[in-house]
């Protein structure tokens, strides 16, 4: 009765983890790095199934964020001499942050969540359904 919920309660946690690391990917996004130190590195977020192990400890089926891993491609190279964090050359490492991604997954999480809260709700009036069938 109660797993439909509890699927969408992983979901739900799922999702706004998703849009809490884009939204930090978002805000770092034109953080730079000191010389011969890595700037802000992308940040991204590995969802998997709730394994049937895991399903059996805690009564939870549904998908966690498995990992947040930093993307660790390539960094953004801007020629600007007079930035403080700038090299010997005169460029300036910035994070390899695109923001056209990073609204796109920020859109996609909550999307997620929106339909986990839809499914939720559902869930509810098929609860209440059974109830009043029970009533009879």
């Amino acid at each position: 009765m109660f797993e439909g919920i509890n699927t969408s309660g992983s979901a739900l946690n799922a999702a706004k983890q998703w849009m809490e690391v884009s939204s930090n990917n978002i805000a770092n996004a034109d953080s730079s790095g000191a010389p011969g130190e890595t700037p802000f590195l992308r940040k991204r977020v590995v969802m998997s199934e709730i394994s049937p192990f895991e399903t059996a400890l805690t009564g939870t089926k549904g998908v966690k964020v498995s990992e947040i891993s930093s993307d660790t491609g390539s960094v953004k190279r801007v020629y600007d001499p007079t930035h403080p964090n700038a090299n010997e050359a005169g460029y300036v490492n910035y994070a390899n942050v695109d923001m056209t991604a990073e609204m796109t997954n920020l859109m996609v999480g909550q999307k997620m969540y929106a339909a986990n809260t839809s499914a939720l709700q559902a869930n509810e009036k098929m609860m209440e359904k059974d109830l009043e069938i029970g009533k009879v």
